[in-house]
């Protein structure tokens, strides 16, 4: 998924919603064509004047940041799927890497092979190095698949056991409405938003990072400034909190407009905020 100075797309890039991960598709067969530049998981830069000129101002304009060519989820609500609304982007489903999370000690030194517990998925197998009665090393071997949140690994060797933490791999090419991100469990990755309506399966662009514009749920009211939150398992349209005080675990960044209620407005995404 290779950044790319500019967009090779003849359409403006709140308009595509494509059936193919390259863009281009043969007018008699429908079948992918390769060779127009643009691929599946794509992503480029754009300043502000650049997001305006390849805007579709009848859906809407564009504004400084990151925008990604990325394929719904053929689960997502297609409802939910519409310019302003926040989606999320998923992590793989096989395990990437495992780490060391606790030594333990007092172990029989040697080389064993663990299976993965938890996690929704099966196979995942990391091999572990025991030596001087502590974990000093841990290298996946089979990473499984189906999995929607990290295994754990415990080393059974006696002692005080060593246990493991997990990263599952990373697919930041596939994005769903937020009411079907709780499918993912723990894979939804990051919030992003939706620049127009793209059929549930098909391809298109979001945005991630920068000056974004959302959609507010009705009632929704407040000043520039607010912090702006979306919640798994709603719409995808976004509330506000003030200002003042801490953000919530669903912040995804700070109003730059008025909060809109039942329309569009404009914030600076800031990727989730956590509480801690």
């Amino acid at each position: 998924m290779p950044w790319l100075k500019a967009l090779p797309t003849w359409l403006s890039v709140n308009e595509l919603n494509s059936a193919s991960p390259v863009y281009n598709t043969d007018a008699y067969t429908g079948q992918p064509m390769t060779g127009g530049g643009l691929n599946f998981g794509d992503y480029t830069d754009f300043n502000e004047q650049e997001a305006n000129e390849v805007s579709n101002t009848k859906t809407g304009t564009l504004h400084e940041g990151r925008y990604r060519y990325v394929q719904v989820d053929s689960s997502a609500t297609a409802a939910n799927v519409k310019t302003g609304t926040v989606g999320y982007l998923k992590n793989g489903s096989s395990v990437a890497n495992a780490v060391i999370l606790t030594a333990g000690s007092g172990q029989t030194d040697g080389t064993y092979t663990i299976a993965g517990v938890g996690g929704g998925g099966t196979g995942a197998q990391v091999q572990v190095v025991v030596s001087g009665g502590a974990v000093t090393g841990a290298t996946v071997t089979q990473p499984g698949n189906g999995y929607v949140a990290p295994p754990t690994f415990t080393v059974a060797a006696g002692g005080t056991p060593g246990t493991l933490a997990s990263q599952l791999t990373s697919d930041v090419n596939v994005v769903t409405s937020a009411d079907m991100a709780t499918n993912y469990g723990a894979g939804a990755v990051r919030p992003v938003v939706f620049l127009n309506s793209i059929t549930p399966g098909n391809f298109g662009f979001i945005q991630e990072l920068g000056t974004a514009t959302v959609l507010g749920k009705s009632g929704v009211s407040g000043l520039a400034g607010d912090y702006v939150n979306a919640v798994l398992t709603d719409s995808g349209e976004v509330t506000t909190t003030a200002a003042t005080g801490s953000p919530i675990g669903s912040t995804i960044g700070r109003a730059i407009d008025t909060p809109q209620a039942s329309n569009t407005f404009k914030c600076i995404l800031t990727g989730p905020v956590v509480q801690g």
